[in-house]
């Protein structure tokens, strides 16, 4: 078994670059973590607008800090943890390892790029598989319906009177989303619902929770965090809504940012005032100029 053979049967995504950054293999467990099939992904540079990885903080790493191009300029191995883009236009949170080798038969310095996703981790998608016939879930977005959102927030409420296990919630809106319906049409419109749920659900903890509240409007609610975290999970997701794109047709992709409120759970606030302080905070980072969080 060569050692192409040997990455075809890992379980983990791989792909390989010579010195100037150009593809020439990746294994099948590549296509299914990223959507990119070898024809789409070979003979093409790494950071040809293809996997665009970004770090939590939105920094684009193709151009500015690429852990790949520094294992194959200086011989090292690198790991990361950074978020790719899928074919599909959303964000998936990857653990990233780089390692060298050089080629024996052309000795060029090439680098191996291995990776696996945080997908199954997400415990929205795992819990929304069991529950896809259930009232529970949102048909379009595949994240929780209102109507559980809502009971999942009475039930953390209740553990806060009980145990005090502190709780936040994130009061999130699509901005100019009428105006992404009236320009592209409302197919369009349901894919960029369905890439922003899609990004808010695989980069949250196993015990958080993301829910459609209506139209272009999600809820999240984080479990046992300060308000600090709270603030930085908000920002996070902020970024990684900006940096995804949804697919117009073959040639045309379309970017979209979010308005979060975000609130910290106070003894004696009900669920829908709860909920109101959120949107009412989501509603000043409108007024602000969009595109951002809201807190205090």
């Amino acid at each position: 078994m060569n050692a192409l053979e040997l990455l075809d049967q890992l379980f983990e995504a791989a792909y390989i670059v010579d010195e100037e950054r150009t593809i020439v293999y990746c294994n099948s467990v590549f296509e299914k973590i990223t959507g990119f099939s070898q024809d789409e992904i070979v003979g093409k540079h790494c950071y040809d607008n293809i996997l665009r990885h970004v770090t939590e903080s939105g920094v684009q790493l193709c151009h500015n800090g690429c852990p790949l191009q520094d294992t194959v300029m200086h011989d090292r191995i690198n790991t990361a943890k950074v978020y790719l883009h899928h074919k599909k236009g959303y964000r998936v949170p990857v653990k990233v390892r780089t390692i060298p080798f050089v080629d024996e038969d052309t000795s060029k310095r090439m680098g191996i790029e291995i990776f696996t996703d945080y997908i199954e981790e997400a415990k929205i998608y795992q819990e929304n598989r069991a529950l896809k016939k259930n009232a529970m879930t949102d048909e379009l977005t595949q994240v929780f319906n209102r109507q559980f959102i809502e009971y999942q927030l009475i039930t953390c409420i209740q553990e806060y009177s009980t145990f005090g296990t502190p709780l936040g919630v994130l009061f999130i809106d699509i901005d100019h989303f009428k105006q992404v319906n009236d320009t592209y049409g409302h197919d369009v419109g349901d894919n960029v619902l369905k890439t922003v749920a899609r990004t808010i659900a695989l980069n949250l903890r196993r015990e958080d929770y993301v829910g459609r509240y209506g139209g272009e409007e999600f809820i999240v609610i984080l479990r046992d965090v300060n308000e600090i975290e709270m603030h930085n999970v908000a920002e996070k997701l902020r970024t990684l809504i900006r940096n995804t794109t949804t697919e117009i047709n073959d040639e045309s992709l379309i970017q979209v940012t979010v308005s979060i409120g975000a609130s910290f759970y106070q003894q004696g606030l009900s669920k829908e005032a709860f909920i109101k302080q959120a949107d009412s905070r989501m509603y000043q980072a409108k007024v602000n100029g969009r595109n951002q969080v809201v807190s205090k």
